[in-house]
């Protein structure tokens, strides 16, 4: 079946469900005060007089203004409220949509000097502090956190389990007030239960320091679950086992106790069904540690990743997936004083990967074509555990220890078949890393008296990486670069040591000049140190014989002492704050006995602008210049084998880049139109950026990387809009990126650039209060250009997902997905589609759930997917994890 008939017959049906909508009419009004002055943020609730329920609310804008849809043919009960005014309340039983309904509202004097927090509304708003009574936006199917976020106005959940609210990420999570898992938003949002929230509080402009709040430019956005009076001091969470043909298995518990002393949270979970608990791309991005300071000042050393040719397994991208997670939480808190939290987390993983490629390298001759073969065995342990200790004997003192280690044991075995035109190669690849790092950092805060804060931070941290690399091949590898003698397989061993020492410190002092102006100055030390050893060892039958070409010995430091100056004022509406940081960076390189040492003053600017608007709206814009640094893997003269075809070898030579930010973002959040709008802008443009040099021998590469002249630039940009109407709800956006990059292909210069765009939309409504209707779209595009090369990807994907309650505790999940891929180069298609379907049960006040799941009911093999480096472009056919089944049941506890 032809795209454009799929998509034919997913738009007739949801046009079949708009006859069945409810009638209903929209009630507008203002709130004012006594003075005829708008009230923002007040609560208006509609209650059906004939069911005593909430039959709609709304909250006013920032004009005072209201709006709700209300089923006609009911009287209602109109109650407006807000903090320090007296209730009000109308009986309203016809109306006319064009005729607002005016709403005074009177002080309340008895209520002046009173925190008054009026929990049965739906939204409240105070300061900085928007608070969800969620029970007014779910239906009571909810299983995680995750599916009561994406029902709050405001929100987004990606697939990944990452929150943003009003268009901004969620930085930090907390549970009651503490930290859940260092405020992971994944762990959060797929493993806390929805029946035990009960508000959503979204925390703007937050800093858990108290003596800075206020003085600093992050704008960090946390989000405090509040929890059911009914789920403290007690256990909860919930159990859950299920299998199913072919030795299908599922195990998941949550347990969690909160008291106002201790609080626990305990994760476990063994499947091989693709549900990723925790995955070894959370073990490397995971926060757990310590921000750079230099960083916050314009520095950066470029530490190359810990998961160099690690795969990144997803269910859409493997064949098979087995994980097994142990995770605990602890926040205890003996006094007011004195707080400790941490956690623990061990995991493992069994992947199975597979892909078959076509790549284009950007070589100057036509013969740039292979298709290459690839089968991965990703075997992986890891543990992460963090322990802080906080200390604040009064408000204006904050103190704080933290430690924080990783460690993972890694293997990689890699079966490739390469055919490029009349050379084929058969290749074997065993990688293994086990790196680990182990942190410390030290904060102190100190407001002696309401015009001056000192603080005082230290950093330590030591890594280790020992990447061994196990090459073997029928062809003699690497076009003669090596002079090797003829045999039927060659075997390479690729072995590496890097230790990584960083040491930091920053002093600040903040001078609050008055309630809209106050001086930060700041002092600040950064060492980082490195050590590489490599070698690589040709293997034969009786004998290893090392390669000198391969041979590394290099140490590499960096020291950057530095003095900050930062301005904030605030002018009604529009906050201004430009910083000047002057940096003195010396660094040595010492290779083969030979020293090479450099030194710069560097003074690097920077801006944060902010202008709100209105209360509902506001424009921020970032600018800052970054020293960006090389590390000694790019110092390392030595080859390198980075691939089967490839050999890098490190530059001694290079200089830092210097790099402009630029960053505009525009959010709009309207409570009365439930019109909402999120853009952001970044532009970056890269002086002396490092690049990758590459020069061709047949298949094979020979990396090296420089400094280039010509400047690299980025841009990207983001829109995100939704809007609710009387029975349904629109959202799209787009987002694009466009890059271009100048590098050196066989001594020439050449001139990369890609251009990406996604477009989606997404559509949902309830029909007769039982089916819940997702209808998306999804387009994707991908550009790229090089030397003689350009390709264009594009990929069309509708989707439909519904939840249907069929009877009482009986509800039906599905969700379905084509996709067509187009590779324009080669005027191809490819078509692949998804369907999954869910039936579970569970009785009212049951605590046992029944369910059977099946994924990927038509048996998927493959998907399609695309990507774009310095030399080469290429398209992937990835394999999928087929058809499966499993019965679950699920115990709360």
């Amino acid at each position: 079946m032809s795209f454009l008939k799929r998509a034919a017959i997913i738009l007739y049906l949801t046009w079949m469900v708009f006859p069945a909508f409810g009638q209903s009419k929209a009630l507008v009004g203002q709130v004012l005060d006594s003075l005829n002055n708008p009230v923002p943020y007040a609560n208006v609730v509609a209650i059906n007089q004939s069911t005593q329920k909430i039959g709609g609310f709304a909250v006013s804008n920032a004009e005072g203004r209201f709006r709700i849809n209300l089923a006609t043919g009911s009287s209602y009960l109109l109650r407006v409220s807000f903090v320090g005014f007296q209730q009000f309340e109308r009986e309203i039983s016809d109306w006319n949509p064009d005729e607002p309904i005016q709403v005074v509202l009177t002080v309340d004097e008895t209520t002046l000097d009173q925190v008054e927090v009026v929990t049965e509304l739906p939204i409240t708003m105070k300061g900085d502090t928007l608070t969800y009574k969620t029970d007014a936006f779910t239906s009571g199917n909810e299983r995680k956190l995750k599916d009561v976020l994406e029902k709050l106005p405001g929100f987004e959940v990606d697939d990944n389990g990452e929150v943003k609210v009003q268009g901004k990420k969620v930085d930090k999570v907390m549970v009651d007030g503490k930290n859940f898992f260092d405020g992971d938003t994944k762990l959060a949002t797929k493993n806390l239960p929805a029946n035990a929230v009960d508000r959503v509080q979204v925390l703007k402009n937050f800093n858990e320091v108290s003596p800075i709040r206020g003085l600093d430019n992050n704008e960090s956005l946390a989000l405090n679950i509040e929890l059911k009076d009914g789920k403290k001091n007690l256990v909860f969470g919930d159990v859950t086992a299920g299998g199913g043909p072919k030795e299908r298995y599922l195990g998941h518990a949550n347990a969690f106790y909160y008291a106002p002393k201790l609080n626990l949270n305990l994760i476990a979970d063994a499947n091989n069904v693709g549900e990723l608990a925790f995955t070894l791309q959370d073990y490397f991005r995971f926060s757990g540690g310590l921000a750079g300071l230099a960083s916050r000042n314009g520095s950066r050393v470029e530490l190359s990743g810990d998961d160099m040719g690690i795969p990144m397994a997803q269910r859409n991208n493997a064949r098979d997936l087995e994980t097994k997670l142990g995770a605990l939480n602890v926040n205890f808190t003996p006094s007011r004083k004195w707080r400790h939290a941490g956690f623990f987390i061990a995991s493992t993983s069994n992947n199975l990967l597979g892909s078959n490629s076509q790549r284009t390298y950007l070589r100057s001759d036509e013969n740039n074509q292979e298709t290459l073969e690839s089968v991965n065995r990703v075997e992986n342990a890891s543990g992460l555990m963090k322990y802080s200790l906080t200390f604040t004997p009064r408000e204006e003192t904050y103190a704080k220890y933290s430690f924080f280690g990783k460690i993972a044991d890694i293997e990689t075995r890699t079966g490739l078949n390469s055919d490029f035109g009349s050379f084929n190669q058969q290749i074997a690849t065993r990688q293994t890393r086990r790196p680990y790092s182990f942190q410390q950092k030290g904060e102190w805060y100190h407001a002696p008296n309401e015009k001056q804060v000192f603080s005082m931070e230290v950093n330590w941290e030591n890594k280790f990486q020992d990447p061994l690399y196990d090459l073997t091949t029928n062809q003699r590898p690497f076009m003669g670069m090596l002079a090797v003698e003829d045999a039927e397989t060659y075997r390479f061993l690729q072995n590496q040591e890097i230790r990584s020492n960083l040491f930091e410190g920053a002093f600040n002092y903040y001078h609050i000049l008055n309630a809209t102006n106050h001086l930060n100055w700041t002092l600040g030390f950064s060492s980082t140190n490195q050590q590489l050893l490599g070698r690589v060892d040709l293997v034969e039958e009786s004998q290893s014989i090392g390669l000198d070409e391969f041979t590394n010995d290099a140490d590499f430091g960096i020291k950057d002492t530095y003095l900050g100056m930062t301005y904030k004022t605030k002018w009604n509406t529009v906050i201004f704050s430009p910083s000047l940081n002057l940096h003195r960076y010396a660094w040595k390189d010492m290779q083969d006995d030979i020293s090479r040492e450099q030194d710069k003053i560097l003074l690097l600017p920077s801006l944060y602008a902010k202008w709100a608007i209105k209360t509902n709206r506001d424009l921020t814009y970032r600018f800052n210049q970054t020293a960006s640094f090389m590390d000694v893997q790019k110092l390392a003269t030595g080859w390198v084998i980075q691939d089967y075809n490839s050999i890098f070898t490190g530059n001694r030579m290079l200089d830092n880049g210097l790099f402009s930010n630029h960053s505009l973002g525009y959010n709009h959040f309207d409570f009365f139109s439930a019109f909402n709008l999120f853009g952001n802008v970044n532009w970056v443009r890269k002086k002396e950026d490092l690049v990758t040099v590459t020069d061709f021998a047949g298949v094979n590469r020979l990396l090296t990387i420089q400094n280039i002249d010509p400047i690299n630039e980025t841009l990207n940009g983001d829109l995100t809009f939704d809007k609710r109407f009387n029975t349904f709800k629109l959202q799209a956006g787009g987002r694009w990126n466009s890059y271009k990059t100048h590098t050196l292909l066989d001594e020439e210069a050449n001139q990369n650039q890609s251009f990406s765009q996604s477009y989606n939309f997404k559509f949902t409504t309830t029909v007769f209060k039982i089916l819940e209707i997702d209808l998306g779209y999804t387009f994707d595009a991908n550009n790229y250009q090089g030397r003689m090369v350009e390709n264009t990807f594009v990929t069309h994907s509708p989707k439909l997902e519904i939840d249907l309650d069929i009877i009482k505790g009986l509800k039906l999940n599905a969700d379905y997905t084509y996709n067509a891929y187009l590779n324009k180069g080669a005027n191809t298609q490819s078509d692949f589609e998804f369907l999954n379907a869910f039936l579970s049960y569970q009785g009212k006040s049951s605590p046992w759930e029944f369910r059977a799941s099946v994924w990927n009911i038509l048996d998927t093999q493959a998907i399609r997917r695309d990507s774009f480096s310095d030399n080469l472009i290429s398209t992937y056919s990835y394999w999928v994890q087929p058809r499966y089944g499993l019965l679950t049941v699920k115990y709360d506890l």
